[in-house]
């Protein structure tokens, strides 16, 4: 999470997923948003 937030990027397609017990938490860099996702 900390990565997203100290970086300034164009890119949209960048994510980082957290797998927690039978759930997949997916924090996505979207237009500029931090969306989570949850699986």
């Amino acid at each position: 999470l900390e990565k997203l937030q100290k970086r300034k990027s164009l890119m949209q397609e960048n994510s980082i997923s957290y797998p927690c017990g039978n759930k997949v938490f997916t924090f996505k860099d979207v237009e500029n948003q931090l969306k989570l996702i949850i699986n």
